[in-house]
């Protein structure tokens, strides 16, 4: 099933599509195609976006659309339902093989654009999702080697390199970020806890970029950052990975949809771990599939 951003969809509606179908991205023109493994039709792509709410007929994500394509695949013989990896078509290869790295870790990740009013009061308006992949090595970094309550120490480049060149998009959710030199980006660790049984880690810190879409600036945000990392001893892993950042957008671009009067933009991103175990929770992240690809995603991270 190939698909497009759907804000506001609800549990039943994701729980369907977990069970029942394998989400895929396509960076191609039209969205919401329903397909066999054999790369049959079931149901066409899209031309439109969703125009008549939860059942309409250009939602790709309508239950009621997604339950009929899982009627029609249901009636179709066992031999079509099915295929071994040398029968996928030629347009799946590198599609169904791509999974997270070997013991990495993925974030799931939520960017809420916001208007703020002349009260400081903030309300919430687009919401886009995400996931942020690391590496075993990455996140194996984060971990003190001699942890002490007290100890700071700052955040590996790679995680502040990754949230700021490819996951602090808001205004436009497909638009370019580079880190702003000023001032400096900084990220800290601070050990809250340190047990045989478990560290907890507490995250500070700030960073500001500027979103693009070449050759125009769409605006410039400052982040400040916190979050909670608790870390397993015995396991090895990580049982807790929230982190947060809200930012007051300037510079807004004038062409892009603006605020009410008396409001201006904000921007939240949340993180937090994901078990990674359906095929919506492997979803890669936009950026790895677009804006360079995966070998840009993990390089720039560096």
């Amino acid at each position: 099933m190939q698909v497009c951003t759907f804000k506001d969809m609800d549990d039943a509606t994701v729980k369907l599509i977990n069970k029942e179908f394998v989400p895929l991205v396509s960076l191609e023109w039209g969205f919401g195609e329903i397909l066999t493994a054999r790369g049959e039709v079931v149901a066409p792509r899209l031309r439109d976006g969703d125009t008549g709410g939860p059942d309409g007929v250009n939602n790709p994500f309508a239950p009621k659309r997604l339950r009929a394509a899982l009627a029609k695949f249901r009636r179709l013989p066992p031999e079509k339902r099915t295929a071994k990896v040398e029968e996928l078509p030629g347009i799946w290869k590198g599609k169904a093989e791509r999974q997270p790295p070997a013991g990495g870790l993925i974030l799931k990740q939520y960017r809420r654009v916001l208007h703020k009013d002349a009260d400081g009061r903030l309300h919430r308006r687009d919401l886009y999702h995400d996931s942020l992949w690391m590496t075993r090595a990455e996140w194996q970094s984060l971990v003190p080697g001699k942890a002490r309550v007290s100890d700071s120490f700052p955040v590996p480049a790679f995680l502040v390199n990754r949230i700021c060149r490819h996951h602090a998009q808001v205004i436009n959710p497909s638009a370019s970020v580079r880190i702003n030199a000023t001032p400096k980006p900084t990220l800290t660790l601070i050990v809250e806890e340190a047990s045989p049984e478990q560290i907890r880690l507490r995250l500070r810190g700030s960073f500001r970029v500027t979103e693009y879409q070449i050759p125009d600036t769409n605006g410039v945000i400052d982040f400040q950052v916190c979050g909670c990392l608790q870390y397993d001893v015995r396991k090895k892993a990580f049982t807790r990975f929230d982190m947060v950042a809200y930012g007051d957008v300037a510079n807004l671009r004038k062409d892009v949809i603006q605020p009410p009067r008396g409001r201006t933009m904000a921007a939240g991103l949340l993180f937090e771990l994901s078990p990674g175990a359906t095929p919506w929770e492997r979803t890669p992240p936009y950026d790895s599939v677009s804006n360079g690809g995966k070998d840009v995603y993990f390089k720039s991270g560096k």
